[in-house]
């Protein structure tokens, strides 16, 4: 439980103003960058391809000529640069702040390219499409030169409004680990936004990790320590402007998105144990497996 206050304190001083945020910023793109360009690339990441891939597979969520949005890019565009590997699509690629890593980019492409010859189903004309397109990737220079390569279109947009795009213009809206981040306020407004701008028919998919993030830090924790803390103590212990999570647990993302429009079409989720955690007033009542829940995997339809 050491490292998780200390930890927890340290964002908040982070957190403090607009200058130690944006040090905070900088610092953690400086070192991650580092290893995102020399180092492995973690499992999760072809574990997010193959899945997108078999979703395609099974609901048909995109196909050639389709335009889709990624929410929270991040880093390396991941969503939508994994996708543009075997669908000739169009992307938006949005974030709230610019923390896009070229070579790291480069780097788990590299890494992904010898993966693809197994475990991912993959036709030989798929797979030669695939590696097309990485050697092509390969051979540019930065982020612009990427976005002309595969029509792509970069967005930074502070306040996390979705108001610049129209109405049914996406065929697919995707992120992964991002939503877990936003504001409990702009939620509802979020996610009916997402509805508005799905084309008839479009698709949602999200990953979303409920989870403590400060466990992250202190495997002595539960991943779900937070249930424990009433919202004053959170806001006082743990909250932070620098790695923010909204806490909202999986029965509130679906209520969310069913009250939006959306239709649920799968689900995964995954669990811990949380038999000796104290339950804080604000999440009493809620479903035992709710508050169990570290991830949260949606696929949904508008």
């Amino acid at each position: 439980m050491v490292k998780y206050v200390a930890v927890g304190f340290c964002l908040k001083c982070f957190s403090c103003c607009s200058l130690t945020r944006r040090f905070y910023r900088g610092l953690g793109n400086q070192l991650g960058g580092k290893h995102r360009r020399t180092g492995p690339m973690p499992a999760y990441y072809p574990d997010r391809l193959k899945r997108i891939l078999r979703l395609n597979r099974e609901h048909g969520i995109v196909k050639d000529g389709d335009r889709i949005l990624e929410l929270g890019t991040g880093w390396l565009h991941w969503e939508a640069l994994s996708l543009r590997l075997f669908y000739d699509i169009e992307a938006v690629l949005y974030d709230v702040w610019d923390n896009r890593q070229f070579e790291g980019m480069k780097n788990y492409l590299r890494q992904l390219r010898p993966l693809l010859g197994e475990g991912f189903g993959l036709s030989p004309t798929e797979l030669q499409r695939a590696y097309s397109v990485i050697d092509r990737i390969e051979r540019v220079a930065s982020f612009e030169e990427l976005y002309r390569l595969l029509g792509f279109e970069y967005v930074v947009e502070s306040t996390g409004s979705l108001s610049r795009f129209r109405d049914d213009s996406f065929q697919l809206v995707v992120s992964g680990g991002v939503l877990e981040h936003v504001h409990r306020a702009a939620l509802p407004e979020l996610t009916k936004a997402t509805y508005r701008i799905l084309k008839p028919g479009g698709w949602a998919v999200h990953s979303i990790d409920t989870s403590d993030h400060l466990s992250h830090y202190d495997a002595s924790v539960s991943k779900k320590r937070y249930i424990g803390f009433s919202e004053s103590t959170w806001r006082f212990v743990c909250d932070n402007d620098v790695q923010a999570i909204n806490r909202v647990q999986r029965g509130e993302w679906l209520e969310l998105f069913k009250s939006a429009g959306f239709n649920l079409k799968e689900e995964e989720y995954r669990e811990v144990d949380i038999s000796q955690l104290k339950i804080a007033p604000r999440f009493a009542g809620m479903d035992r497996r709710d508050l169990a829940t570290t991830t949260v995997r949606l696929t949904l339809r508008k």
